[in-house]
């Protein structure tokens, strides 16, 4: 049998890790948090998941997809909602898409035919029906809309926005240091993608003329490798915290 101070430096043992380990567990949380931001044409949910530290102050926003058949950014969206570990003051928010009719239909466009890549109120202009149609005037789609309202809200430093198949990472005058670690850490070219009157009205330029943020577009190829998938979620992560 113990005695008195035997049981008490037994029971003082077996409480003293829980009473240390579990206040530094709590400070480590990563806390997540998921909302509906809008709907689609169709009544589909634009859903963003935000994931930090509390306190964390360096906001940086990911999109899957824009347009509903370039889908490998939702692989990598996917990864960053279940990664365990952020840094301290990363303040992540993620959408796999932002265009959910386009995605369930596999199709670019939106249900109304808009490409929602081009309805951005920055230099948008008119174009003919078809792939690129760019609306019947700026903000005309809901999904805009909100994604724009996500935006200015959140206000981050960095957005990045996934699409296919042009394999690189579009130059970008505002912040062409986060270009290239963004396209190193993906190893991905850095690429100028100029496509002239076809590319008005675009979300990466709105971000980028528009507000303080810093808008990149990381194109992947055609098919996509899970190891890529991978290095891009880390580089949004590594990238994204050391502004």
């Amino acid at each position: 049998m113990l005695s008195r101070r035997g049981t008490a430096a037994v029971l003082a043992g077996l409480l003293l890790p829980a009473a240390v380990v579990s206040p530094a567990a709590a400070d480590d949380a990563v806390v997540t948090t998921r909302e509906v931001v809008g709907t689609s044409v169709e009544g589909r949910a634009i859903e963003v998941v935000r994931r930090a530290h509390e306190g964390a102050t360096r906001r940086v926003l990911v999109i899957g997809s824009i347009h509903g058949d370039e889908r490998a950014g939702m692989r990598v969206v996917r990864r960053l909602e279940r990664r365990k570990h952020l840094p301290h003051d990363l303040d992540l928010w993620v959408a796999r898409t932002v265009n959910p009719d386009g995605t369930a239909d596999d199709r670019r466009t939106n249900a109304h035919g808009v490409d929602l890549n081009r309805n951005f109120p920055y230099r948008w202009g008119a174009s003919p029906r078809g792939s690129t149609w760019s609306g019947p005037r700026p903000m005309s789609e809901p999904e805009s809309v909100a994604l724009r309202r996500l935006v200015r809200r959140v206000d981050p430093w960095l957005v990045v926005t996934f699409h296919q198949p042009l394999f690189g990472v579009g130059a970008n005058d505002k912040g062409m240091r986060t270009v290239r670690a963004l396209a190193a850490q993906m190893r991905l070219p850095v690429k100028s993608y100029t496509c002239t009157g076809v590319c008005r009205g675009t979300f990466t330029g709105w971000v980028n003329n528009r507000t303080d943020g810093l808008a990149v577009t990381a194109e992947f190829g055609r098919t996509v490798r899970d190891w890529r998938i991978r290095r891009a979620e880390r580089a949004v992560v590594r990238v994204g915290s050391r502004r």
